[in-house]
């Protein structure tokens, strides 16, 4: 098997994994427009959008299967997902991006559509997530939570994200229901349901409670033990320290710094803001990051025109589809 594909070389593969892919999916062919403008995999109802690589890049085995990674998912959108079903709020509608999402997934894999789909699946969400634990700073962002549910509700995800206290119930629960779903409608109506189960969470995080309060009258006493000489100050500010110490770095079970479990049982990463953190509800009009794969193309490998004699452009300033618009060359 190769494990080197320069661009010219790769694009005619994926789009031959694409065709043999709808077949084997049971649908109508699916036309590949390759775009150095998009920044997320798309499809409707002919055409799937897929960032381009340059002629003379040189890309891997695992770019390879990332791409038909992309294909596959797209193509469980055409398969399954009713494409107007939506909802007015952004937040919501991302919301059922990722149950979506999640329930395309895993109802392909259960149904063992095509013979390597959990891995191809497993490894686009994993790569995503890799992404973003090295991205994201603070996954107790109410932006964040959707993300979060979609890695949440994916079994075959094996990298988990941070996850903010209060919200595994919810997500459980979800998973649980989206995994029943037969529609999209019935996924909207659990991203409706999370919805209001997250504007229920307190609306900012609690006040930290100070682990070593001090009694009344402290702190006179401990002015007139700072008069008597050093030696007093000396040892009373060892004992400040070692309590801090001690607080920060030990806990116990169940406080802010215990392990989160992810929705297969592993424990989330460390990486990033979020863990021990109480969850906060979303406010009102605002809006979550996106959840859809995102299609970039490898470092070094974006592209903005094509020297293949088998593609043409379709406008000014855009890129090369694989339909013929004209003749180029001799």
């Amino acid at each position: 098997m190769k494990t080197k594909y320069y661009g010219y070389e790769f694009r005619p593969a994926v789009t031959l994994f694409a065709h043999k892919a709808c077949e084997s999916l049971g649908l109508d062919p699916v036309e590949i427009e390759w775009s150095e403008y998009t920044q997320t995999a798309c499809i409707n109802q002919h055409t799937m959008i897929l960032a381009n690589v340059r002629d003379d890049a040189v890309l891997t085995l695992g770019d390879l299967q990332r791409y038909t990674g992309f294909v596959i998912h797209e193509l469980l959108h055409r398969k399954y997902t009713m494409f107007g079903v939506n909802h007015r709020d952004q937040y919501v509608r991302t919301l059922h991006n990722a149950i979506e999402d999640a329930w395309i997934e895993h109802k392909a894999i259960q149904a063992n559509l095509t013979g390597n789909i959990g891995e191809l699946l497993g490894s686009l969400i994993d790569n995503m997530t890799t992404e973003g634990l090295a991205q994201v700073s603070d996954w107790s962002n109410p932006a964040q939570y959707p993300y979060v549910l979609a890695v949440y509700a994916r079994p075959h995800a094996k990298i988990k994200v941070p996850m903010a206290e209060g919200l595994a119930p919810i997500f459980e629960e979800a998973t649980r229901r989206t995994h029943l779903c037969k529609s999209s409608k019935d996924t909207l109506a659990v991203a409706v349901w999370v919805y209001a189960q997250l504007s229920n969470l307190p609306t900012e995080q609690p006040e930290p409670v100070n682990p070593n309060p001090r009694p009344e009258g402290d702190e006179q006493g401990e002015g007139d033990d700072a008069m008597q000489g050093d030696g007093d100050q000396q040892g009373e500010g060892e004992g400040e320290g070692e309590g801090q110490g001690e607080g920060q770095g030990e806990g116990e079970e169940g406080e802010g710094d215990a392990p989160t479990k992810g929705g297969n049982g592993s424990p989330s990463p460390d990486r990033g803001q979020g863990k021990g953190k109480v969850a906060t509800a979303p406010q009102k009009g605002s809006e979550a990051m996106e959840v859809e794969p995102t299609n970039k193309a490898p470092e070094n490998a974006n592209s903005h025109g094509s020297f293949s004699q088998a593609s043409a452009m379709q406008r000014n300033a855009y890129h090369v589809t694989t339909r013929k618009r004209f003749k180029l060359g001799a």
